[in-house]
């Protein structure tokens, strides 16, 4: 009995021997299930311990909860800045290899050139062209119109012709490249003034003939009149000093009483005798400084013009106007009648220069 018993207690010193003897060769899973359960002989792995030289590219073993994982080299993983780290312990996480990377690198992106976009010039504006055109014969004003590409009109407002059957041969003829007029300026007439007559703006005027300064335009200088049906010249009333014969007739009838000595005294104006109501217009273009009665002479409308020049139309019946109101030559400012000092229905007509009376039939057209 003795002796199964010693025999026993060296079989089992023997084993404890022979685990001891494992574990300090660390052949032996470190879990010994110390009073546990039986022996869990999946847990007795071989380990290399070659396998636990490492070199600075290795990455250090992770050991699981669940047993010894073998240590494996693990190349270095490329890591981008600021990206998250997903390591799990006891995971082996994927190689990844350097030939895709390569692969990609080596392709260069590319990348279509921008096209710049087209530089867009500044369409300047043309001087409107002026054509001079001589008549051949047998040549009309419908054939030259025609062979320019505009109208008879505009031939006819570009040069001032009443008469389109009246061209002679070789007559020289202005030919502009837009519908408009050619307007000659006379002296002292302003930009402003051009535009208000045609009615069309001065900048439009300005820039059909490249008209930097308005302020310094030209006498004598011809200029385009974009858009305009017909010429309307300035009757210039005073050139160089010197009144001219540049008034319209007020209204026409018999002349009752000339300009000049009558009764013994100067009569200052020119009598036209028509019937009461008869339109009485504006001899030019000015502004009404006076509208009303005015002893003899009645019922009294004067204009303004400029330059020390004023008409007066006397002997109305009633008036058409307002003192301030710019008026235009042949626009109504009155019609007549026999108000004031007066022998019968006529229209008392004076031109005054410098406040001085001068004979109106001198100057009227």
């Amino acid at each position: 009995m003795w002796r199964r018993v010693i025999r026993s207690r060296g079989f089992i010193l023997l084993i404890f021997m022979i685990i001891f003897s494992f574990g300090i060769l660390g052949q032996v899973d470190t879990r010994m299930h110390i009073g546990g359960s039986d022996w869990d002989l999946d847990s007795l792995i071989y380990i290399n311990i070659d396998d636990f030289i490492v070199d600075e590219t290795t990455v250090t073993n992770t050991v699981s909860l669940d047993g010894i994982m073998s240590a494996q080299p693990q190349p270095e993983l490329p890591v981008e800045v600021g990206a998250d780290l997903d390591v799990q312990v006891g995971v082996k996480q994927p190689v990844a290899t350097s030939a895709p990377i390569q692969e990609a690198n080596s392709k260069e992106e590319v990348v279509p050139p921008v096209a710049e976009p087209p530089k867009v010039e500044e369409k300047k504006e043309e001087r409107p062209t002026i054509f001079v055109h001589k008549v051949h014969p047998g040549e009309t004003l419908w054939d030259i119109a025609n062979a320019y590409g505009i109208t008879v009109d505009t031939i006819l407002s570009a040069n001032d012709l009443r008469d389109p059957n009246r061209i002679s041969i070789g007559q020289e003829l202005q030919i502009l490249s837009v519908k408009g007029v050619l307007h000659s300026v006379a002296t002292g007439e302003s930009l402003w003034e051009i535009a208000e007559r045609y009615k069309i703006s001065m900048d439009e005027i300005a820039q059909a003939n490249s008209i930097s300064d308005p302020s310094r335009l030209q006498p004598n200088t011809k200029i385009v009149i974009p858009g305009a049906t017909r010429l309307m010249p300035r009757d210039v009333l005073i050139v160089n000093g010197q009144l001219q014969k540049a008034f319209d007739w007020p209204t026409r009838g018999r002349i009752s009483s000339p300009f000049g000595p009558r009764w013994g005294k100067m009569h200052n104006g020119l009598d036209i005798a028509v019937p009461t109501g008869t339109p009485i217009k504006a001899a030019a273009d000015g502004r009404v400084t006076f509208a009303g009665w005015n002893g003899g002479y009645g019922i009294l409308v004067i204009v303004d013009h400029g330059n020390g020049v004023e008409t007066r139309y006397a002997h109305n019946s009633r008036v058409n106007v307002k003192v301030g109101q710019k008026v235009e030559r042949g626009q109504i400012v009155s019609y007549s009648g026999n108000t004031g000092v007066s022998t019968g229905p006529h229209l008392h007509f004076e031109i005054r220069y410098r406040n001085n009376p001068v004979n109106p039939q001198t100057y009227l057209k």
